[in-house]
């Protein structure tokens, strides 16, 4: 367990307000927050989960997926329990969801950095749950893995505080975000989420020095219309910028939705389209076996391709084109 600094939480003479995500949780002695993360202990904000991952592993940096940071590379991911977020179709949701009889290991962030040092990754991933509602373990680990030379990744569905993400692009040096549905009902609705902080909170990270990837599960019949792409495509072009990747992600029937059908391959082509007609420079498929190359904005040579994390090709020459020497946005060391 660890106690939080006082600036992540209020204290009231009832209780304390948690201001590490939207929900702002009012939490009286004893109480979880809906994250299951974070509760209140004599007055104060202790994060439960500290030192106690639920979910390790080892993958390619395209897995996370990071297909314009470090290409070719690993990174060690961990995750705990619960989540600030309820998605139907959660594919970790034996951990975010339903963790009943799950079990954790035991790993202090300097052993997580070891662990990474000792595996010869290059980076550390906050994944599998949202890692908002184990910020301060993440953070932890991660102030140790920079001074270690180790990149620091963040995936997340983007509903931390406006204090967090002020604080997290100090030390994260990539944040994954899911823009996972353009309709604001449904994001409350369904999904537990505030699409107008979500928003906010992606053009932060476009404007911070922090490197942005999005991605956009699609599913069938729910947010592959061609009018919630075209709304996502020309938010992400004309707010967070052009050059920001965008992943369009195959739907695997899983948790509340095992009766939904997978994504179509004519919506991922479909959205495909629709963003490069927005002006993205980069669209990529993901959950999918299919090519992602990566061309020049400039003269179109090729500079990337790969299908999963096989490489097959990578043509840039100290992160610019070898022909018209554009630098490619991203982290290439």
């Amino acid at each position: 367990m660890k106690t939080a600094e006082p600036l992540w939480y209020q204290s009231y003479s009832n209780g304390i307000t948690c201001g590490l995500c939207e929900h702002y949780c009012f939490l009286i002695p004893g109480q979880h927050g809906l994250c299951a993360n974070q509760q209140n202990i004599d007055g104060k904000l202790v994060n439960t989960t500290f030192g106690e991952p639920y979910a390790l592993s080892i993958s390619h940096m395209e897995d996370r997926p990071f297909l314009h940071l470090l290409p070719g590379t690993t990174a060690l991911g961990l995750g705990t329990k619960g989540c600030n977020m309820h998605c139907p179709y959660c594919q970790n949701h034996t951990i975010s969801q339903h963790y009943e009889n799950a079990e954790p290991l035991s790993l202090s962030p300097e052993a997580v950095v070891k662990l990474a040092l000792d595996n010869g990754v290059k980076a550390i991933a906050y994944s599998y749950n949202d890692p908002v509602v184990f910020y301060q373990y993440a953070k932890e680990i991660g102030t140790i893995a920079k001074t270690k030379g180790l990149k620091n990744l963040f995936q997340t569905a983007g509903m931390g505080s406006e204090l967090l993400f002020a604080d997290l692009v100090t030390w994260a040096d990539g944040i994954h975000m899911d823009l996972k549905s353009f309709n604001p009902a449904y994001t409350k609705s369904v999904l537990g989420g505030n699409l107008c902080a979500l928003k906010e909170r992606l053009r932060f990270v476009a404007g911070s020095a922090a490197w942005l990837e999005v991605t956009t599960l699609l599913l069938n019949k729910v947010n592959d219309s061609d009018d919630e792409l075209r709304a996502i495509a020309a938010f992400i072009a004309g707010e967070l910028g052009p050059h920001v990747p965008w992943h369009i992600s195959a739907f695997t029937p899983a948790n509340h939705r095992l009766n939904h059908k997978p994504t179509a391959s004519e919506s991922l082509l479909n959205a495909y389209e629709i963003g490069k007609a927005a002006g993205l420079h980069n669209v990529y498929f993901g959950n999918v076996p299919w090519l992602n190359e990566t061309r020049c904005p400039e003269c179109d040579t090729l500079l990337l391709q790969r299908r999963d994390y096989e490489i097959f090709e990578n043509n840039l020459v100290g992160g610019c084109c070898p022909h018209c020497n554009r630098t490619l946005e991203g982290v290439w060391s």
